[in-house]
């Protein structure tokens, strides 16, 4: 009877180890996917966070990096209509302008938040807002980010950013998300590619030449794509199966908006919601 019993226990505990085992392998195999999104929302002016919500809604998204957004509960109101409940304002408006904050709003928790300012040429200050995530195990250190554009990378802002926080990071996963007002690989932008940082649009079918996320208030002219998301991972493979630029942006026909200036050229564009269109990726992690 006491072999047997020995014996019993001797199954049960190896079935449990290899079922152990068998669970930790398809955990490292696991892909997880994860949605994201970076938003220029043009301080406010003519797109209400309700809408600007109802818009993304369809995306399913877990982490929306926002520019030029006012403070206060603006970027909250935005949650309520998607059900994220975690948000992160910066207090550093972009070059001291009103309501041109930088925020992140996330489904999941957020920690070891912060604000780094930025005093480079052109503009300024710029910033980034920083938080930290854990999604289904895999750690994510966010920046959202305004910052001006520039043709050379010496004393830019892009630089800043390449030397001091994508070069030295020890992040598992980094991403990089905002109004960087550079088109991909072009003028203080290539900074980030020397510094090993991936674009999304290197890796979604489209054609960047022409493309647009923004439309020049005043003149209507595109400016080609300035809005980016960049990844760096030490730790997953990370693929890029889905995203692109929100094109459908708009106010419904019938919405109007009291605004202090730019009416005629929100009239005339169609009642967007932005001069920014939002941009949008899936990306799939794949642990090493």
């Amino acid at each position: 009877m006491k072999y047997n019993s020995l014996l019993i226990l001797s199954i049960l505990l190896a079935g449990t180890l290899s079922t152990q085992s068998t669970e930790k392998q398809q955990s490292s195999n696991e892909h997880v996917s994860i949605k994201f999104a970076a938003y220029n929302v043009l301080f406010g002016l003519w797109g209400e966070p309700e809408s600007i919500g109802e818009i993304l809604k369809k995306h399913n998204l877990d982490i929306i990096c926002f520019n030029e957004v006012p403070n206060g509960n603006w970027t909250k109101r935005v949650g309520s209509i998607l059900k994220m409940e975690h948000v992160f304002v910066g207090e550093i408006s972009s070059a001291n302008h009103k309501n041109k904050y930088k925020s992140i709003l996330s489904r999941f928790p957020l920690y070891n938040k912060g604000e780094i300012e930025i005093n480079a040429k052109g503009w300024k200050p710029a910033s980034l807002v920083y938080a930290s995530t854990k999604i289904k195990n895999i750690n994510i250190k966010l920046y959202s980010t305004h910052i001006p554009g520039q043709q050379n990378p010496n004393d830019s802002a892009a630089s800043f950013i390449a030397n001091n926080i994508i070069k030295t990071s020890d992040d598992d996963n980094l991403l990089i998300l905002g109004d960087l007002n550079n088109e991909p690989h072009k003028g203080a932008l290539k900074t980030f590619h020397t510094v090993n940082m991936e674009s999304i649009w290197n890796k979604i079918e489209i054609d960047t030449s022409e493309n647009s996320t923004h439309k020049h208030i005043e003149s209507g002219t595109e400016s080609g794509i300035i809005d980016h998301i960049f990844y760096k991972s030490r730790t997953h493979e990370i693929k890029v199966v889905n995203g692109g630029i929100i094109y459908n942006a708009f106010n419904k026909a019938e919405k109007d908006i009291s605004m202090p200036r730019y009416k005629k050229e929100w009239i005339k564009h169609g009642k967007p919601l932005s001069d920014h269109r939002p941009i949008w990726a899936e990306l799939l992690f794949k642990k090493l």
